[in-house]
């Protein structure tokens, strides 16, 4: 297991996504048609129209371009799948039209090994962002405190399986 560890800038980008949410909590069997109703799952069978339509390849995960606050199910955050959308496709058809915002982002390129999946290797690379680097260097996260729910921000990961990595960039704001 190995990190790389970048500051870099990325300009403002247009990303054509399939919106879908998670809660901080587990959502117990009976409450899961009430959350269906609210907030429904990301619909995955659109993912090679989704690439197709937006003319890229790579598919990255937005999480918390939008949260909110929900009296049964705590925080709803958004976690979408997107593309950039090179092809300046409109949305409908169960896609739609992110923007973020040009930002500094801390790029995350975390390597791991066949004892792991995607999705852990993104959880420890997620938690060595919030519980290390954070804590260790003068800058703060762009999706929480008083940035929380700024629009045009996420955080944005691409998940490598073929190369077995993670890349994850943070939007951050220099606090010195």
């Amino acid at each position: 297991m190995k990190y790389e560890i970048a500051i870099e800038f990325l300009p403002q980008k247009e990303y054509l996504a399939i919106k879908g949410y998670m809660s901080w909590r587990d959502i117990p069997p009976n409450e899961l048609q009430e959350w269906e109703r609210k907030y429904g799952f990301p619909q995955k069978s659109l993912i090679k129209q989704l690439k197709e339509k937006s003319g890229a390849n790579e598919v990255y995960s937005l999480f918390c371009n939008s949260c909110r606050k929900d009296e049964q199910f705590d925080w709803v955050c958004g976690d979408d799948i997107a593309c950039e959308n090179i092809s300046k496709s409109q949305a409908g058809d169960g896609f739609e039209i992110i923007r973020l915002a040009s930002s500094e982002y801390l790029k995350i390129v975390y390597s791991y090994g066949s004892e792991m999946t995607g999705e852990q290797a993104a959880k420890e690379a997620d938690d060595y962002f919030w519980n290390e680097w954070l804590k260790n260097n003068p800058y703060e996260s762009k999706i929480e405190g008083d940035f929380a729910n700024m629009p045009e921000t996420a955080d944005i990961t691409l998940y490598d399986e073929e190369n077995r990595r993670i890349i994850a960039w943070h939007p951050i704001n220099r606090t010195e």
